[in-house]
């Protein structure tokens, strides 16, 4: 067995990574179709017969994001003392949880307090997940894996919206199509808890903490001969990011992600979020705005699948500006446009450039940070974007109806403009290498 800082290192994938990363895939796919809810909803109530205020408007499209900043944080915290399977599986069980509370939300003050409870789980999964994929994958398996459990993970909201747009003129049982959405949601989210009962604990985790032998028995169990045998690791390059020397180098990390991923809700959460009112306000109607959604969502399938083998031949931050540039123009594009094909085309591309975007930026934290705070500092970026995501519908909702899709979207490339400027002076990230 080697030695040092690859010996929780897998020298290749097993059928166990495989069940791990279907496991995460199906919980992505959970989490992302209850975020997709918001942009449902966002369209169904801003018309008739709901035509909700754009105040309550905005507190339930942000409500979610707000639980999201307290639960990621607090998540990241849990899962580095505790252990990254066992929060996983928590979070999992809170989303099943709330997800059947909404279905029987008696009115929109109760949907909102409920959406704040589910964002708890929803802003912690992600960032979780991806640190623990990073602790068990093999490095070279590292960003394609992320990348097609992004791609299947997204089907998880093009089949939601379609499925909401289908019922929402056939209202099943009398029960109103958003309803449904939850409903949907309960009994998806018990088979991915089974699932998660099933995985391993991190041993990288395991043997930051001092539990060698628990870390070599769940090694054992993702890839037997990474004990048993000597790795072949001469196609791993060592990590080109420097090792965190005291406190002081980690704080400053810490302070740059979190300002990082602060300017990334913006545009990837911003926009497919207010899609549907932005169809709306052009004159769409309410089933041309869920179809032009739910083709969208197509966008993060196709990202994912076209970059995925591909991902780690470039460098982390090479790969965020250009997606940020892209997003920049797509987002002013689909404002200054009327043109349906022209909308549902930019809104499709928009959402495949996101797919790439905001995987690879939550690889790049997990790999500048060391095991022992690798969760914590995930989570704790994740935390910053749910204030950036909490902030955006309560801006960008009023300055939407008030000056219309084109100035929204330009403050909306203001913040790819800031985020391109503060990642050019971050440190590289560690693309198919082994990280510490």
């Amino acid at each position: 067995m080697k030695e040092g800082a690859d010996e929780f290192e897998a020298a290749k994938l097993r059928p166990m990574h495989y069940f791990t990363i279907a496991a995460c895939a199906f919980g992505f796919s959970f989490d992302m179709a209850e975020f997709a809810i918001g942009a449902i909803m966002s369209t169904i109530f801003a018309a008739p017969p709901y035509s909700v205020e754009p105040g309550k408007l905005s507190w339930l499209l942000s409500s979610v994001f707000i639980g999201a900043i307290f639960g990621a944080a607090f998540s990241g915290w849990l899962a580095d003392r505790y252990g990254r399977r066992r929060v996983l599986l928590l979070i999992l069980g809170v989303i099943v949880i709330t997800s059947g509370l909404a279905a029987v939300s008696p009115n929109i003050e109760a949907l909102i307090v409920i959406r704040l409870l589910s964002g708890l789980a929803l802003g912690a999964y992600p960032p979780l997940m991806t640190t623990y994929l990073a602790d068990v994958l093999p490095a070279h398996a590292r960003g394609p894996a992320m990348m097609t459990t992004v791609a299947v993970a997204a089907l998880g909201p093009f089949a939601m919206t379609f499925a909401i747009s289908w019922l929402a003129p056939l209202q099943p049982l009398g029960i109103e199509a958003w309803r449904w959405a939850f409903i949907i949601g309960v009994v998806v989210g018990i088979p991915c808890l089974s699932m998660f009962v099933k995985l391993v604990e991190s041993p990288r985790w395991l043997a930051a903490n001092g539990r060698m032998d628990e870390a070599r028995a769940a090694l054992r169990v993702l890839d037997p001969a990474a004990v048993d045998a000597p790795q072949d690791t001469s196609t791993v390059q060592s990590v080109s990011v420097p090792p965190a020397q005291g406190q002081d180098l980690m704080v400053r990390r810490l302070v740059f992600l979190v300002l990082l991923f602060f300017f990334t809700p913006w545009s990837t959460l911003g926009f497919p979020l207010l899609l549907g009112v932005v169809l709306v306000e052009k004159g769409f109607t309410v089933e041309k705005s869920l179809l032009f959604v739910g083709l969208s969502n197509l966008g993060p399938v196709l990202g994912a699948l076209a970059v995925g083998f591909g991902v780690d031949k470039v460098e982390r931050k090479t790969v965020l500006v250009l997606c940020a540039l892209l997003l920049m123009a797509l987002g002013l594009l689909f404002g200054m446009q009327n043109n349906a094909g022209v909308l549902v085309s930019a809104g499709i591309a928009f959402n495949l450039l996101s797919a790439i975007f905001v995987p690879v930026l939550v690889l790049y934290a997990a790999e500048i940070v060391p095991t022992a705070q690798r969760a914590r500092a995930t989570s704790w970026a994740w935390a910053a974007r749910g204030i950036g995501a909490s902030l955006a519908p309560l801006l960008l909702v009023p300055l939407l109806k008030t000056w219309g899709s084109l100035t929204m979207f330009s403050v909306i490339s203001a913040t790819l403009v800031g985020f391109i400027l503060l990642l050019l002076l971050g440190p590289r990230g560690a693309a198919g290498q082994a990280i510490r």
